[in-house]
């Protein structure tokens, strides 16, 4: 029951999110040099929600997926961006048990902190070209996840429903 709310409040923070991590670069996708396909960009933050997950030993996993834009104007290039939650051990506070998640993920080959130029709140991870923001869940008791993946994904996303949240708790559960 606590992971259905959780995904439900992480489906309408994503529908509902905006440009949280635009780039004031201007649109244009054919500005990308090696885009990558609508599958590739889901596969590359799913990917690492699931490493996450297994690596960290994550429990009550739950997310959602949807495209976002890397410009203010809403055009191509987009990225694919995860945003889920796990439970947080009985007894641990939010800041300590993000720290626990992000050196397991630095032991994993991850590198500690956000990419040059960037400066989210938040404990951060980053590793190529994907960045990982954790901090408190909307929810007492989870901690959040922002997956977010490189701006390749030259689909013009506009009209199509997929920068709409869609539950990929599934995904996100699947393999080891």
């Amino acid at each position: 029951m606590r992971a259905a709310l959780a995904v439900t409040l992480l489906v309408c923070t994503i529908a509902l999110g905006g440009c949280s991590m635009s780039e004031p670069t201007g649109g244009g996708g054919d500005q990308v040099a090696d885009p990558m396909t609508d599958e590739q960009a889901e596969a590359q933050v799913v990917d690492v929600g699931r490493q996450l997950r297994t690596v960290a030993g994550l429990q009550d996993v739950g997310g959602g997926f949807s495209f976002e834009s890397c410009n203010d104007q809403g055009e191509p290039p987009y990225r694919g961006l995860v945003e889920m939650s796990a439970q947080l051990p009985p007894g641990t506070d939010t800041d300590t048990y993000a720290r626990r998640v992000a050196d397991a993920m630095v032991a994993a080959g991850w590198t500690d902190g956000p990419p040059p130029g960037k400066k989210p709140f938040g404990t951060v991870i980053h590793r190529d070209g994907v960045m990982v923001v954790m901090g408190p869940g909307n929810v007492d008791g989870l901690l959040a996840f922002t997956i977010s993946g490189e701006c390749r994904n030259t689909t013009d996303h506009r009209d199509d429903g997929k920068t709409v949240g869609r539950d990929v708790t599934p995904e996100l559960l699947s393999g080891s």
